[in-house]
């Protein structure tokens, strides 16, 4: 029962839900309301608070983005540690690739050598690899430094840094509604005179 009190709130995303509109949806149940919701709050899944003159009941997530769009200092603060998150995590999926690396590279040199294409990707496997480094990224937001996946890609294509990023551009451009880049990183695409230097999958 804990469980259909759980999906009802996460359905209303970040508006919530007023408690004692979702007290009456379960008051003809055998559902110890208050007693579900109280252990609900308690394991972090449920958030509970003040908005006007009634509470309101949200997911986790939905909770987050609630401040985010209602308390200003939130927002800013929030998105600096996110900043400062994703650029940790990705130098963590950094050495994480390199450690791999350079492990496949000791248990066999010839299979390491087999997999290095010393000539520019075409755009198919370059996507491909992109995705893969992507998919592995621990950013809870999902971003990536384009540096780093540069770096990890270099392990395997001998491309330069303006190979790199031509095909980061003709990727981006080619597959708008995949990808999403946002501004900021130590290097990057030029997109509208601004350096973007991160990216994440859609």
């Amino acid at each position: 029962m804990s469980q259909e009190v759980l999906d009802r709130i996460l359905s209303t995303g970040f508006t919530g839900i007023k408690k004692s509109d979702l007290k009456k949806e379960f008051a003809s149940t055998d559902v110890n309301f208050d007693s579900v919701l109280e252990a609900l709050v308690s394991t972090g899944r449920v958030f509970v608070e003040k908005k006007g003159a009634s509470y309101y009941c949200w997911g986790t997530d939905a909770y987050i983005e609630y401040l985010r769009n209602s308390d200003t200092k939130f927002r800013v603060l929030f998105e600096g540690i996110s900043s400062v998150d994703k650029d940790l995590k990705s130098r963590i999926v950094a050495l994480e690739h390199l450690i791999s690396s350079t492990a496949n590279n000791s248990v066999s040199t010839e299979i390491g050598n087999s997999a290095i294409n010393n000539s520019k990707p075409d755009i198919d496997s370059f996507k491909r690899e992109f995705d893969n480094i992507l998919a592995k990224s621990t950013d809870s937001l999902g971003w990536l430094e384009l540096v780093v996946v540069r770096n990890i890609m270099s392990n395997k294509y001998k491309i330069s840094q303006n190979q790199f990023y031509d095909l980061v551009g003709e990727l981006t451009n080619t597959y708008r509604e995949e990808y999403e880049l946002s501004t900021g990183g130590s290097e990057g695409v030029m997109v509208r005179g601004l350096l973007h230097g991160y990216v994440r999958g859609i």
